[in-house]
């Protein structure tokens, strides 16, 4: 699969190829996007980051022989056509450069122990706190 574009959209209904236009006017809010050149199927994930709070989602993608799709918010597959078809429609939605988006940072090994050794001293900090406990509480009974 190429170009595959994930779009956020705030809308109360169904999204279709035709209304997609009239949610991103030129000059208007930009689109919130996830947009890579070439997926492998079933081996890229990707986050959409600043999404608005309830939006849906539509996709756009060109299949092995090149043909263009949206996939709508209610599951409904359109056929946008060639490739200048879908440079037109992102023009028309204020995506004329589209930007390839990062992949998500899988958590490091050094992130790892980063937490660890955090976790680490909040137990000493604990038993630190016991001991001082202990220790008070003895030199209160013998006084």
């Amino acid at each position: 699969m190429s170009d595959l574009l994930v779009l956020a959209v705030a809308a109360n209904g169904r999204i279709t190829l035709n209304s997609l236009p009239s949610y991103f006017p030129v000059g208007g809010v930009k689109p919130r996007y996830f947009y890579r050149k070439k997926v492998a199927i079933g081996g890229t994930e990707g986050s959409l980051t600043g999404a608005y709070a309830g939006s849906d989602m539509v996709c756009l993608f060109a299949d092995a022989s090149g043909v263009y799709w949206f996939k709508g918010n209610r599951g409904q597959i359109e056929k946008i056509g060639s490739q200048a078809h879908f440079k037109k429609l992102l023009r028309q939605i204020s995506l004329n450069k589209l930007e390839e988006s990062p992949l998500p940072v899988k958590k490091m090994k050094t992130e790892k122990k980063k937490n660890e050794q955090e976790e680490k001293r909040a137990r000493r900090r604990k038993r630190r706190k016991r001991a001082r406990r202990k220790t008070s509480k003895k030199k209160k009974e013998e006084s």
